[in-house]
């Protein structure tokens, strides 16, 4: 993925100087992306990316086209929604806690098999 971000960049800083035009960097965008798109990885986070956002905007619709009437001065919507985003937030920071940890044990083992 960071190999496609510096290629991106690439095209951007070529089409700011005088040496490609920018309507030429402005084709190799779609082509960049398209590329970017056809690994694996790539293709598999964007639908997971997809997917999670579907969950996610559905059950908040869910939340919010709920027709079961509350108790009066209770805001069990507002509640449930913000308990969806907490846990979403929540799951994201430890998503990246365990990547981090696993990019640092694998960092670990390339310095000691060295």
């Amino acid at each position: 993925m960071g190999l496609i971000i510096v290629a991106l960049a690439k095209l951007t800083l070529l089409s700011s100087s005088h040496t490609i035009s920018p309507l030429l960097s402005g084709f190799l965008w779609p082509f960049a992306l398209k590329l970017s798109f056809s690994l694996r990885i790539v293709r598999r986070a964007f639908w997971d990316v997809i997917h999670s956002s579907r969950l996610f905007f559905f059950q908040l619709g869910q939340i919010a086209s709920d027709t079961h009437e509350p108790a009066l001065g209770s805001n069990t919507r507002w509640e449930r929604a913000l308990r969806l985003v907490s846990q979403r937030l929540r799951q994201a920071r430890r998503q990246q806690a365990i990547d981090q940890s696993v990019e640092d044990s694998l960092h670990r083992f390339t310095v000691l098999s060295l």
